[in-house]
């Protein structure tokens, strides 16, 4: 007679729980953060405007921590001459449905900017700015640094291309 080993129902059941959860784990996020990108964007330049340090120490609270590190001395001296009579109006917004080539989900804002001009009336200005989703956190975090940026692909970008990011 020969002995036939009978793998338990609730071994396979979690066997088979592990082995889905670790796949969805790469793929995309569950649940979405609260806030989302533009309206995250919007908030920035909002505390940008506003000027002084306090505001400007919680527009870099909004920074990617992933790949470089501002101190906040460094980030006013950059950030202090956003004027409070800019306007900004986001455009359109890309979510990502996958992780980039370094495993990041990285969503790209595309918005407009309107800036008092010396001659009368105002200048405007197209640009985007991508946001890497913090997943500790669960939030967006502004990509200030452009470390998400394939600089190859932008240098072989068309100039009315550039121009636009």
């Amino acid at each position: 007679m020969r002995r036939q080993f009978v793998f338990p129902k609730v071994l396979l059941l979690a066997a088979l729980i592990a082995m889905t959860s670790a796949g969805c784990s790469k793929g995309t996020v569950s649940t979405p953060p609260a806030t989302p990108p533009d309206q995250v964007v919007s908030k920035f330049f909002q505390l940008l405007s506003e000027g002084g340090k306090l505001t400007n120490l919680e527009a870099l609270k909004m920074v990617s921590t992933k790949y470089s590190q501002l101190s906040p001395d460094d980030f006013r001296k950059w950030t202090e001459n956003y004027k409070n009579d800019t306007s900004f109006k986001a455009k359109e917004v890309l979510v990502p449905k996958e992780r980039n080539s370094k495993g990041d989900l990285v969503a790209t804002v595309k918005f407009e900017v309107q800036n008092p001009s010396t001659f009368g009336g105002t200048f405007t200005t197209t640009s985007q700015i991508n946001l890497i989703l913090d997943e500790k956190t669960n939030e967006w975090k502004i990509d200030f640094m452009a470390d998400t940026i394939n600089e190859d692909q932008f240098r072989s970008m068309p100039a009315e291309a550039k121009a636009a990011n």
